[in-house]
């Protein structure tokens, strides 16, 4: 897949100076917690947004962990430019399959967490 990332600039949040956060632990992307924030944090960083946040920091891995996803992978993936459905449906194909209700719970967990 091939870098696109003046195309990841249309999508990524500014996290530098408390412009813009990445979004609540609890928004998913492609059925997952956690998720939605780990696509943010990893736009920032790909094109220098990232402020005082961090790409695959212990609460991105731990939904990495979790779905069986390749963090080299996603990043790839992210540095083309896809857009949020796109990463959707890519995490729907390389999340490893579990029953809806072993997501639920996990999101249910995963999703409450507090990040202060």
């Amino acid at each position: 897949m091939k870098e696109d990332l003046a195309k990841v600039k249309l999508f990524a949040r500014d996290l530098r100076d408390d412009k813009e956060s990445p979004r609540s632990p609890r928004e998913k992307l492609g059925g997952y917690a956690l998720a939605a924030r780990a696509l943010d944090k990893c736009r920032a960083a790909l094109v220098d947004r990232q402020g005082e946040y961090f790409s695959n920091c212990p609460l991105d891995q731990r939904w990495l962990k979790f779905a069986e996803i390749d963090y080299d992978a996603f990043r790839a993936f992210v540095a083309s430019g896809a857009t949020d459905d796109q990463v959707a449906g890519w995490i729907g194909e390389h999340a490893k399959k579990r029953p809806q209700a072993e997501i639920t719970a996990w999101n249910d967990r995963e999703g409450s967490v507090r990040l202060s």
